[in-house]
């Protein structure tokens, strides 16, 4: 109201002061050089304008609320049991047998022969020597000897022997196997929903709409798979084993002699003649006075002799052992285990599924809606009156006393 009260007055004022030129010219050819302008006057007056208040009232609302209930529905469903039935069935083992059989194989004996063979021997003479003795000093020498070694020298033999080969045959065999079966499925599930609600902000007093959530019971329908027997034909590997007999060449090693010479240290013995020193005890007397025998002592050189004895070689002729190898075949036997099959026949447990009907009872949730009226409270906006007190202009100069001014 203080806005629209200045903007009058500045209209008026602006209205006031406004002069044409024309009256101007009028004001000085009439008054003379006297320039006074006259402004219309002001009177009160009460005016009536509207304001908007907001205000509350109570008033009665239909809503909607879901109520759920259970209810008890049959359900009859299908249900595979399994029945065991024992069957025999021709079944093939096989069990190790051992027999002897012959074998022939090569074996190195040992075998003895008498040969001569030239030997040095050192015997102990005894002489009597002076002090002076000899001693025999070994002396190595480098000689060559034939020497004979065995070497073992590889070679192939062939050889045959029995395996069981295993033959794979194809047999047409039932099985019953658990197909998924994919079928829809409907239950009831709650659900959270927004429903749009027309509340008043208490701030602005303005009307506005949200979303208040709800909880809805609605039916929700989902895949589900489960498991169904279906006996079928297939085709299987049967495996069985059949004899064969395999000749693979093998590498046997025998002693073979291979004579070499060999660059061997022998040892001869030398005579040489040495001074050695003898510990010679000799009893130093003494003199002291004693009541007793005085026994005195001097000192003699004799000569005597010493037994000595030294290597001397001699030459004779001996009978020794020579061991060598020869290659010597014998018969034996040996074990060999071989895989005989058997047949028998054996009970086992066949298992198979027989589909039965069972009804149950299962509890389903019915969802339903009930109207009710509930007070409630709502704000709106009315528009009230009120009085206000502008001034506005009056026409004419008011009487201000010039002439030609108010023409």
């Amino acid at each position: 109201m203080n806005k629209l009260s200045m903007w009058v007055c500045l209209s008026t004022l602006s209205v006031a002061v406004s002069v044409t030129a024309t009256q101007a010219g009028n004001l000085h050819g009439s008054c003379g050089p006297l320039e006074i302008v006259c402004g219309p006057t002001y009177v009160e007056q009460v005016m009536t304008g509207y304001r908007p208040e907001v205000r509350t009232r109570v008033v009665p609302r239909t809503v909607t609320r879901v109520v759920t209930r259970e209810v008890d529905e049959p359900v009859t469903y299908v249900e595979h049991v399994p029945v065991t039935v024992a069957q025999k069935q021709t079944v093939t083992e096989y069990t190790t047998v051992a027999k002897q059989v012959p074998v022939s194989y090569t074996e190195c004996v040992p075998v003895v022969t008498k040969q001569k063979q030239t030997v040095t021997e050192y015997t102990k003479v005894a002489k009597q020597v002076p002090v002076s003795y000899t001693e025999c000093v070994p002396v190595v020498t480098k000689q060559l000897q034939n020497v004979t070694e065995y070497t073992k020298v590889a070679k192939q033999v062939p050889v045959s022997y029995t395996v069981n080969v295993p033959v794979t045959v194809k047999q047409p065999k039932m099985i019953t196997e658990l197909v998924c079966v994919t079928e829809p499925y409907t239950f009831i599930r709650k659900v959270c929903k927004y429903v749009p609600v027309e509340i008043c902000d208490p701030c602005t007093g303005c009307k506005k709409i949200v979303g208040k959530p709800v909880i809805v019971c609605e039916p929700f329908t989902q895949m589900v798979t489960k498991k169904v027997p279906v006996v079928k034909q297939v085709i299987v590997d049967v495996v069985t084993y059949q004899p064969k007999t395999v000749t693979e060449t093998r590498t046997v090693y025998e002693c073979v002699p291979v004579t070499r010479q060999v660059e061997v240290p022998v040892v001869t013995m030398q005579q040489v003649t040495k001074t050695g020193t003898q510990t010679v005890h000799e009893c130093v007397p003494q003199t002291r006075e004693v009541m007793v025998d005085v026994v005195t002592f001097q000192n003699v050189t004799r000569t005597g002799t010493q037994t000595v004895h030294e290597c001397v070689p001699q030459t004779r002729e001996v009978m020794v052992d020579v061991v060598t190898f020869q290659n010597v075949t014998r018969t034996g036997t040996q074990t060999v285990h071989e895989c005989v099959p058997q047949t028998r026949e054996v009970t086992v447990n066949v298992t198979t599924y027989q589909p039965v009907t069972k009804t149950a009872t299962v509890k389903k949730l019915i969802a339903e809606t009930v109207n009710e009226t509930v007070m409630t409270t709502e704000c709106y906006t009315e528009m009230v009156p009120f009085n206000y007190t502008v001034k506005v202009p009056v026409g004419g100069c008011g009487g201000c006393g010039f002439h030609g001014c108010c023409k």
